[in-house]
Order: structure tokens, then sequence, then C-alpha cells
């Protein structure tokens, strides 16, 4: 009989998982050790519930992340978190650190490993491709399959196969902070907003699932077919998948998304150039259809940024020659373009990818082409040629209709289900937290927590207190205790290094360190910014030792302060029982 973490139907509750609850109850024992290190006496049944939360930002913020974590093992403090929790850049930190069961134990040789890794280039293209093309077979392939392939592998370079259920015995053993994972749900946002709790979506080693409405299912089960509450069919999700899920809005503009997306797709079709030269004798149709599709996001950049579309027009219209109802439509684009707004444009484009694969006739599967009609080399050439349109042409498609991180709803027709808007979907979308709240504040100020010190690492581009003043909104709206923030000044372009936001007996403290500051780079903030801005894909080897050197101090300079919150929160406990 599977475990209940790994049952295979839906969970309603709003406890937190068997698992998560022997974990802490675990981790606990590490803690009281560490606070007694430090020179804190407590009680077995008042340690305090200690978070460490890690905001977005990229590639900045998975280098700050790990800085942090080192600096916070060589102070002492690490072993008294009991949770960590990440947005984003962060999480892909978290992620590579729990494939080692005992990384906590380990840190340092670990941040020499991933420096080199971050430092030498071991991304393949023809790797990349090899993912894309398989999880193109996919009936609900996203643009999170291509960013989880091009654009984080790229940059972790590493492609993790293994599932974040595979985590688990990293998290049990009470050696490691028990790991929190952070998302939001698309169409929730786009609603209702990052202040409905609903909207926000949490992943660890043993659940997933929406927090505010009660509703999990065993993370070895994410993204798998479910009806009615029980599993239908198995589908796996790997790491890398969900780095893609978690870091999908690194930064930029759309338009610097599709850029890169566009170049991408060009890249993977000129690593392809000799089998599409062959395809061109054979089946000229299908790479004018490849081009033709490509040139679409071209169309869409001009209608994002207002640039003029004619030459664009006109290599669609050299395309298509011989393909009557595609010029047909082509021509009434151009005709129409200036008339059109923005979104108009962006959706006529979409029904041109629709034209364009229904008219040129391409095969996207392999079997549509007739056994024993080709030599059976040139039919794999040709096959390979399918597999790159298949990428491409629904790649695109995702682009023109922004599809993200959509897959099976587990909560589909799950009877007893409240509220119920969720169980006549087929499919769910989620993406990155950090186009909410850059900070995943709304997961671990779940009540059943209990969190009582909140060690809030701010990496974020733009107002560091952006997370903070944002997750005092949500607090203040959904009536969850938090801090009052305004009493303290918060100056954006020059912020310090610590903040200290602290309540009633009801509210957890809260410490918020902005990444770059007047401490750590007094004078330099501006320039730190625009030196590690969040779409970068790689730093400099010197750089990156820079980088990991500002997160690090921002504990060191701040270590008697950290320890003071934490006795200050034991002697408050102390006092409560000598009270009762």
């Amino acid at each position: 009989m599977a475990a209940k973490d790994e049952a295979p139907w839906v969970r309603q509750s709003h406890e937190l998982s068997e698992g998560e609850i022997k974990a802490t109850r675990k981790r606990r024992e590490k803690v009281l050790m560490c606070l007694e290190t430090l020179g804190i006496r407590c009680e077995q049944n008042k340690v305090p519930n200690i978070v460490v939360l890690g905001s977005g930002g990229g590639l900045r913020a998975m280098i700050a992340m790990l800085g942090t974590l080192v600096e916070l093992k060589k102070q002492n403090f690490l072993d008294a978190v009991t949770y960590l929790c990440g947005v984003s850049g962060s999480t892909w930190c978290m992620s590579l650190l729990y494939k080692n069961q005992k990384w906590s134990e380990k840190l340092m040789s670990l941040e020499e490993k991933l420096y080199e890794s971050l430092s030498n280039s071991s991304w393949h293209i023809a790797k990349a491709e090899e993912i894309l093309e398989e999880s193109a077979k996919d009936e609900h392939y996203s643009l999170t399959n291509f960013w989880a392939a091009c654009f984080v592998y790229q940059i972790l370079q590493q492609f993790d196969d293994n599932e974040l259920a595979d985590h688990k015995e990293a998290s049990e053993t009470g050696i490691n902070p028990y790991p929190i994972y952070a998302a939001v749900d698309k169409e929730k946002l786009s609603e209702k907003g990052a202040k409905f709790p609903g909207t926000w979506f949490e992943f660890t080693p043993h659940e997933s699932g929406y927090p505010a409405l009660g509703a999990f299912v065993s993370t070895r089960y994410f993204g798998s077919e479910f009806e009615k509450g029980k599993l239908k069919k198995k589908k796996k999700k790997n790491i890398c998948y969900m780095q893609g899920l978690w870091g999908s809005a690194p930064g930029g503009s759309m338009e610097d998304n599709i850029k890169f997306i566009r170049d991408s797709l060009a890249s993977l079709m000129h690593l392809r150039q000799s089998v599409l030269c062959f395809a061109l004798e054979r089946n000229p149709d299908t790479v004018m259809a490849c081009q033709s599709v490509l040139l679409l996001l071209d169309l869409q950049l001009c209608a994002l940024n207002g640039s003029d579309p004619k030459e664009v027009f006109e290599k669609l219209m050299s395309e298509g020659k011989g393909q009557s109802e595609f010029l047909k439509l082509c021509t009434a684009m151009r005709n129409s373009w200036a008339k059109k707004t923005r979104e108009e444009r962006m959706a006529s484009c979409a029904e041109l990818a629709k034209q364009i694969e229904k008219e040129f006739g391409v095969h996207l599967q392999k079997g549509s082409i007739p056994e024993g009609q080709l030599p059976p080399c040139q039919a794999v050439f040709l096959g390979s040629v399918f597999d790159v349109f298949r990428v491409v042409c629904k790649t695109v498609q995702c682009v023109l209709t922004w599809k993200w991180g959509t897959i099976h709803n587990f909560l589909y027709k799950c009877p007893n289900m409240k509220p119920s808007y969720l169980v006549e979907k087929e499919t769910i979308s989620l993406i990155d937290a950090g186009l909410a709240i850059n900070s995943a504040y709304p997961l671990v100020l779940r009540a059943q927590r209990q969190a009582d010190l909140i060690l809030s690492f701010d990496f974020s581009s733009g107002d560091p207190f952006e997370t903070i003043k944002k997750t005092a909104s949500y607090c203040q709206e959904n009536r969850i205790p938090f801090p009052n923030i305004e009493d303290q000044k918060m100056d954006e372009n020059n912020p310090s290094d610590c903040y200290i936001f602290r309540g009633d007996k009801s509210c957890p403290t809260v410490m918020h360190f902005p990444l770059f500051n007047n401490v750590n780079c007094s004078g330099k903030v501006e320039d730190y910014g625009r030196r590690f801005s969040t779409f970068h894909m790689s730093f400099p080897g010197e750089a990156i030792k820079d980088l990991l050197k500002k997160a690090q101090l921002n504990v060191s300079n701040n270590r008697a302060k950290i320890q003071n919150e934490i006795m200050r929160l034991v002697l408050s406990s102390r006092t409560k029982k000598l009270q009762k």
C-alpha cells in the first residue's frame, strides 16, 4: 500500500501533510542543538519556527541565495532554520542543493562545485533539442517546457531528470531545513490578483497544491491525469521542468522573452540546417512552413513595439507563394494592420499560425511518412524534420497565446470540492510566483506553519521593499497577522542592509535584508543593480565571487541582530509560560 504522502488520490484538508509534520518535528531536534551552541537555552516544546525566505531575481537570486545560505552556515544560524522557502531564482539554488541528502553539512564544498558549474559552459543545444522534441509530443506542451530546456538548463549548466519527490530523504532526516517552492495560478492571478489566497500554489517534496483551498496531491503525481479525485494516468514532471515553472519570469519585458524564444528556435533550425536542406528537396512545404511560423514571432514583436511590419510581411508572402488562402489572409492582415489594436494584431498572428499549419499540410508525426516510401536513412532524416517543425510550430503557437505551465488539473470533477470553480477545468496553468509577490510570504504565513521569525533575503530588482509592502497589503486584505511596516523609513534608492519589523504576539517578526545596500556597496547600489540585471544568463567568474560576497556580508554584518531576535523570541516564550 502506498504511503499517505504518495497516495494516488486528492487530499482535501487545510492541515499540513503527514510528511511535513514528521520532517519538521525531526528538524526541531537539530534546531534545539543549534540554539545551545549559540548559547540560547530553550525548552524542547518552545523551539521557535525560523523561516528563511529567498526572493526571485533570476541568476542573481540563485547565486545570492547560495551566498546567503553559506554565510548562515558559517555563522551557525542555518541549523536553527526550520523552513527554507523560495521563489523563482532562489528555487533554482534550493533544488540543486536538495539533490544532496546532507547538503547543509557539505555546503562549502557544494558552493565550490556550483561556482565551477556556473563558470564553465556545459550546456548543449543538441541536448535541449532532444528534450524539446520529446516534450512537444505532450498534448499540454507549453512555454514552460521550452523555458526549462533552453533557458534554465542553459543558465544552470545541468539538466536534472529526477523528480521533486526524490528530495524526500533530504527533507525528512532533520539534517536540512524543510523546503517550500512557490508558484501561482496564472488564470487566478489575472482574474483576482496576488491578494487572492487561491492564487497561490505550493510544492514540497511530499505534496503540491492550493493551501488556501485545502487541496493537495502527492508531489510524485503532480502533473498526472486525475478524475473524481483519483489518479487516471501517471505523468512525470522532472526537476528541470519544475525549475522552468518556478522560474518562468526571470525579468525583462514580454518583448525580451519573445526575442529569446525566437533566437533559440532559429538556433535549433540552424542546428538542423543539413537536414532541412535535404527536406527542402523532398518536401519544400515543410521547410517553408517552418520558416513562416518563425516569422510570426517577428510579426508579434512588431505588434508589441510598434515597429513597421512591412519587411516581415514581404518575407511571409514570399514564403507563402502558391498557398492561396494563406496569401489571402496575410494580405488582409497587412492591409488592416494600422487599424488594429496591439491585442487584435497578436490575435491575428495566432490565426495566421493556424492557417500555416492547415494549408501547408504539414505532417507533425513521424508515422505520417508512408512506410517503405523512402530509404530508411532518408526516412529518419525526414522524421527529424517533422520533429523540429513540431517544436517550432507548437512553441510559436504557445507564444501567440502566451501559454505557460499548462498541466492536468488534479481537481477535475473532484467531489465535495469547495470552492468549486476548479472542478470543471481539465487543465490549470501555473507560473512564476514572482509575477505576484516576489517572495512567498503567503505560503510561510499559513497558520499551520506557525512562523515565529522570518529572515527575508530580498534579491529583487527595482524597489527592494516591494515584496514586504505587497505582503503587508495581502495580509491586511486577508486578516492575517503581520507587523506594521509603516513606522520605519524605507529609502528604496539608498536602503540599509537590515530592517526589523515586529508586531504583537500573534505576528511573526520579520527581518528584511535588501541584497544591494548602503553597507555592502555604499554609493554603488545603482551600479550593482545594473551590473547584475535579472535577465543575464551568465556572469564572469569574478562577478559571481563578488555577488556571493555581497550576499554573505548581509548575514555576517548582522550576526548580532539575528542572534538577538532569536534570543528575544525564546525569552518571550518563557515569559508566556511563566504567566500561565
